[in-house]
């Protein structure tokens, strides 16, 4: 039997993908576009996001449908705050995103149900689960909980350190760069186990990318350090090479190998007014809005009634539920100069540089620099775990206080687009697709 493995390098735009493989700094993705199906433009669903665009990628739907809108959302019945990203959710609204996603809050089946129907043993590297065997992704082995999670993630906030406005070097001691390392060995394992099926995620493209810039190349290449997002895309490259060569050793045949990312990346811009939490603003507006609380427990502790609940992605989108005075939230969300869109879900209505249109004629307004906007909106609000506004950030803004470099979230053109390859045997160019179809395209070539 034929083995197929799907490799997500976390949060790689197009443009800084394509740059670096003209420069020659990604010889082995080079080698592996021959005889396969490369698409040159791979788009991500809204949010553009690591949560929803690995839901995405696993069950071949919008987040709409499958449920997960977000990094983080708010439950309207129980009044619950749901976070996925680590750093969201301590301690109180914790969701362990290594082993619960599929469990709790996925509304679809996933690709692992769909080969284990016609007996294909299938595995996960990745935070989406419910294959036959499910790996961790940052450390060797079995999922087990979260306890390496929470000291990990406590490396990362240490790491963040602040001196003088600026990240300690001590965050690159801290990056955990073998996560890749990791992500192919526990890979190997499941393909020693019989598994012929698999999703890998390689996380740290995107980290690199929030700390240094997208834009940022010309890194030292250090082995246990990354300071540029070139060096972590370089060690993509590296390890890429070694899975596929000891998959071939193991198994005596060349993989079906599936190289994409979830998303794209875009830089921000520097200076304060570019990082800005919602909470603050609304603050100033006279609204009390909350995040990563969940609302009895928001009320208990401030002994007030809330108008609004938060709920960032990427950052640079968020859903905005409204509680009361839906008016005034609506008002300020115009008045703000980091918003670029407002989407009213039950109106359907989008709201851009102070004009007011239909959903429907949102591609004709904002062209194609928010590539297939209406596909993606349209896919995302049908879920009743939206915002009663979501709103995208404007280029070089975040919806969060902090020092990145790199952000992503929005409908713009280099949060949304990265690539995908598919080394099948096949020469095949596909000019773009969405993330949503690159399993679909694994799985022709993987089960005739």
């Amino acid at each position: 039997m034929k083995t197929a493995i799907v490799i997500i390098a976390d949060g790689v735009n197009q443009k800084s993908f394509e740059k670096l493989r003209k420069l020659g700094k990604l010889p082995f993705i080079d080698e592996l576009s021959k005889d396969s199906i490369e698409v040159k433009k791979c788009i991500s669903v809204f949010p553009s996001a690591t949560v929803s665009g690995h839901a995405s990628i696993a069950t071949c739907v919008h987040p709409g449908y499958h449920g997960l809108v977000g990094q983080s959302w708010f439950d309207r019945k129980s009044g619950e705050f749901i976070g996925y990203d680590f750093e969201l959710t301590l301690p109180d609204n914790w969701i362990d995103a290594s082993t619960k996603l599929s469990d709790e809050h996925l509304t679809v089946k996933t690709c692992y149900d769909t080969l284990r129907e016609k007996g294909v043993k299938t595995f996960s590297v990745d935070i989406i689960k419910g294959a036959d065997y499910n790996f961790s992704f940052i450390k060797p082995g079995l999922d087990k909980g979260i306890g390496f999670a929470r000291f990990l993630m406590f490396l990362r906030k240490f790491a963040k350190h602040k001196g003088g406005g600026k990240f300690s070097k001590l965050t690159k001691m801290f990056l955990p760069v073998f996560q890749h390392e990791v992500a192919v060995k526990n890979t190997i394992k499941a393909i020693k186990l019989g598994c012929r099926f698999g999703i890998v995620w390689f996380m740290e493209t995107d980290f690199a990318s929030h700390l240094f810039s997208p834009e940022k190349f010309e890194g030292n290449g250090k082995q246990y350090v990354y300071d540029s997002f070139e060096d972590a895309l370089r060690d993509v490259d590296e390890e890429v090479e070694k899975l596929y060569n000891r998959v071939v050793k193991i198994t005596g045949k060349e993989p079906i190998l599936a190289l994409l990312t979830d998303h794209g990346q875009s830089a921000l811009k520097s200076g304060d007014k570019y990082h800005l939490d919602l909470v603050d603003v609304f603050s100033e507006y006279n609204l009390n809005a909350f995040k990563n609380l969940d609302l009895d427990e928001y009320e208990n502790r401030m002994k007030k009634k809330a108008d609004a609940v938060i709920a960032v992605s990427g950052p640079r989108m968020a859903h905005i539920y409204t509680l009361r005075n839906r008016e005034e939230v609506l008002e300020v969300l115009k008045s703000l100069e980091c918003v670029d869109q407002i989407i009213a879900r039950e109106e359907r209505i989008v709201y851009h540089e102070g004009e007011a249109f239909r959903l429907e004629e949102v591609d004709e307004v904002l062209g194609g620099e928010y590539p297939h906007a209406f596909e993606r909106i349209d896919g995302l609000i049908v879920s009743e775990r939206c915002g009663d506004f979501i709103i995208t950030a404007k280029k070089g803004y975040e919806f969060e206080k902090a020092y990145y470099k790199g952000a992503h979230g929005s409908l713009l053109y280099d949060d949304s687009v990265g690539f995908a390859i598919i080394r099948c045997g096949k020469n095949l160019e596909i000019e773009e697709c969405f993330i949503t179809d690159v399993i679909k395209l694994v799985l022709r070539e993987f089960i005739p």
